[in-house]
């Protein structure tokens, strides 16, 4: 597995109130710790978080079209349904967060780990995305339709259900994680490593009988 490269942060200041602390006239973020908060009822595009912490927050109501995240930390944080459309991430940490419903699609993912997440019916589709990992995560009806992938891997991930049409999976290595059926086109499969069980459970595509 390539090694990512992790966020470089380093923390000026901390708050606990970022509605109270945060200007819409200005939306750039860097080198704050914001913890202990919930962010809400907020539609700014092109917001800016930048060598930046975010420890036990929650997002409600966000949209934040056009984000984008340098060098970022979310730990046991809340982004359920959270727009984060047309992101551009870069060097970017999601460590035990709840993204239930968060969608980023038509966004730019390089150096992103989700790590023990849950992003269930998230929405990751038209994204590109380059050394991404997903460990241990739930991806369970994830839409991942239309991407286009480098260096993308899977450790002991749950992907039942997950839409990977139209996304070619050419060396991506699924043999760690799990899934009932997953949505894909034969024709992405090839190059695919899978294990043999997986290898049963697809072979209904390519209308093979396994006796």
């Amino acid at each position: 597995m390539s090694e990512i490269t992790k966020p470089s942060i380093d923390i000026d200041i901390e708050i606990e109130n970022f509605n109270q602390n945060f200007d819409p006239a200005h939306p750039y973020i860097r080198a704050t710790h914001i913890k202990n908060c919930e962010i809400k009822n907020l539609d700014i595009d092109g917001i800016e978080f930048e060598n930046t912490i975010f420890s036990h927050v929650t997002f409600k109501d966000v949209s934040f079209e056009k984000i984008f995240l340098r060098d970022v930390q979310f730990n046991s944080c809340d982004l359920s349904l959270a727009n984060f459309n047309q992101t551009t991430m870069q060097r970017v940490e999601f460590n035990n967060c709840q993204l239930t419903g968060i969608t980023m699609a038509d966004g730019r993912l390089q150096n992103v780990l989700f790590n023990q997440c849950n992003l269930r019916l998230a929405g990751l589709g038209y994204t590109m995305k380059k050394y991404v990992h997903f460990i241990e995560c739930l991806l369970n009806e994830v839409d991942f339709y239309h991407s286009k992938w480098s260096n993308i891997f899977f450790e002991k991930c749950e992907l039942t259900g997950a839409n990977l049409s139209n996304t070619k999976l050419k060396g991506i290595n699924l043999s760690d994680s799990s899934f009932d059926y997953l949505t894909v086109r034969t024709a992405d499969l090839y190059g695919c490593i899978v294990n043999p069980i997986q290898a049963q459970q697809l072979s209904a595509l390519l209308g093979l009988i396994i006796k």
